[in-house]
C-alpha cells in the first residue's frame, strides 16, 4: 500500500486526530490513554491517503510478554491497513530476544476482528469479563491489612503465582505456566508499594492485591486459606480505599470460569463486558511449566 505511512507517535502532530477517531470507542480510548501515560514511545500511528486512519501500541519490549492494540477506521477496515500494522509489529517484536509473545483482545461478538487475528496467526488463550462497581463505601473490614514492604516479596510472589497458577488449572488455560521471581520485578513492586496491600493472619500473609488506579488487579489468596472469607474482606478493603482516593467507579477483570467472579457480584459488582484474549508466540515460552515446589 504506497499510500500508507506507519511512523512513531508525535502528540503535537496526532493526538487530535487520534482523539476524533477514537470518539465514542471507550474501550481502544483507555488502551490509547494508557500507554500514551506509561510507555509512549511504543504507540505508531498509520495515515493512509495523509489521513489518520489507525494505530498500533505496545505495553513494553521488556517483559516476557507485551500487550498490543492495533486498531482501524471502520471505513477504512478490509484495505489492508490492519494486515500491514500486525506486519510492522512483527517487524518490531523481532529486534528484541525477551519479547516471547503478544497479547490482545478482541470484544464478545466482534466476528471480523477475530477472524482477523486469527488468520494472522493468534489464538484464544481464555475469556475475560471487565465487571464495574459504583456505590458505596462497603462495611470496613476487621482483619488486619497493611501496605506492601520490600521484605514481603518472595511470599506474595508464591501466593500470586500458586493461585493463579490453580485457577488456570481449574478452568483449563493452556498452556499452564509458573513465573520465577525476579530482582526486576521485586524493584518495581517497590517503586509502587503505595498501591500493593497484603493482608495478614495470624503473622502470615494470607491475601495480596494491587490498587491501578480505578482498576483492581492481582488480587490473590493463598490457595490453603481460600473459602474462609479473607477474599471478600480483602477486596471490600481494597475497593473502600480507591473510593477513600476519589474513584466513583471500580473496574476489575476476572477469567470467564473463575469462582470469584460469584465473590466480586456479591460486592455489588456487575459484568460490563467480555472480552476473548488472544496471543501469538514469537520465542519460545520460558516461563515454567509447573511450580518448582507447590507450597500451598
Amino acid at each position: 500500500m504506497e499510500n500508507l505511512i506507519i511512523e512513531p507517535y508525535k502528540p503535537e502532530r496526532d493526538i487530535s486526530a487520534i482523539q476524533a477517531m477514537l470518539f465514542g470507542d471507550e474501550y481502544f480510548k483507555e488502551k490509547f490513554l494508557e500507554t500514551e501515560i506509561n510507555f509512549p514511545e511504543g504507540i505508531f500511528v498509520a495515515c493512509y491517503n495523509n489521513v489518520t486512519v489507525g494505530f498500533l501500541s505496545f505495553s513494553g519490549f521488556k517483559g516476557r510478554g507485551t500487550e498490543m492494540t492495533i486498531f482501524v477506521r471502520k471505513e477504512y477496515r478490509g484495505k489492508g491497513i490492519g494486515s500491514k500494522l500486525i506486519e510492522s509489529a512483527e517487524q518490531l517484536l523481532n529486534q528484541y530476544e525477551a519479547v516471547e509473545r503478544s497479547i490482545g483482545a478482541c470484544m464478545d461478538g466482534d466476528r471480523s476482528s477475530l477472524q482477523f487475528v486469527c488468520k494472522n496467526g493468534y489464538h484464544i488463550l481464555h475469556s475475560s469479563y471487565i465487571m464495574v462497581r459504583e456505590g458505596e463505601i462497603l462495611p470496613e473490614s476487621h482483619f488486619p491489612i497493611r501496605q506492601y514492604e520490600d521484605d514481603d516479596y518472595p511470599v506474595w510472589h508464591v501466593i500470586r503465582e500458586m493461585a493463579f497458577y490453580k485457577m488456570r488449572e481449574r478452568v483449563g488455560i493452556l498452556p499452564s505456566y509458573y513465573i520465577a521471581p525476579s530482582e526486576w520485578e521485586r524493584n518495581n513492586f517497590l517503586k509502587d508499594r503505595n498501591n500493593r496491600f497484603v493482608m495478614d493472619i495470624d503473622g502470615e500473609i494470607a491475601a495480596c492485591g494491587v490498587i491501578d488506579g480505578c482498576e483492581l488487579r492481582q488480587v490473590a489468596v493463598r490457595p490453603d486459606m481460600q473459602s474462609r472469607g479473607y477474599g471478600k474482606a480483602f477486596v471490600s478493603f481494597l475497593l473502600n480505599e480507591m473510593m477513600h482516593r476519589g474513584e466513583k467507579i471500580v473496574k476489575l477483570e476476572v477469567v470467564k470460569g473463575n469462582p470469584a467472579k460469584t465473590l466480586y457480584e456479591s460486592l455489588g459488582f456487575k459484568e460490563k463486558s467480555l472480552y476473548h484474549i488472544v496471543t501469538k508466540y514469537y520465542r519460545p515460552d520460558s516461563r515454567l511449566s509447573r511450580p518448582p515446589d507447590e507450597m500451598y
